[in-house]
């Protein structure tokens, strides 16, 4: 499930990132399209999207014994639940 949740994040980040880029575009050539609102939502969605692939790549890696450098953040989530 977790994989399939992977991709789909993945494909959300993808679409929202198309939707940012075109609303950049839009501001650059002075006819903006999106309201600010909408756009903080593109940018809440794409970070949230892409902040989970991060987080299901670096449990794996850390779950290989392959983490190099530790992120806190994430080892904060991924410890919660083997306290015994």
């Amino acid at each position: 499930m977790r994989t399939v949740l992977s991709w789909v994040a993945f494909a959300v980040a993808i679409y929202t990132f198309s939707g940012l880029w075109g609303a950049v575009r839009g501001v650059w050539e002075g006819r903006p399209m999106v309201p600010p609102a909408a756009f903080l939502g593109l940018v809440t969605t794409f970070l949230l999207s892409l902040g989970y692939v991060a987080f299901v790549v670096y449990a794996a890696d850390r779950a290989a014994g392959k983490v190099r450098r530790p992120i806190a953040f994430f080892d904060r989530f991924l410890d919660q639940g083997h306290h015994e």
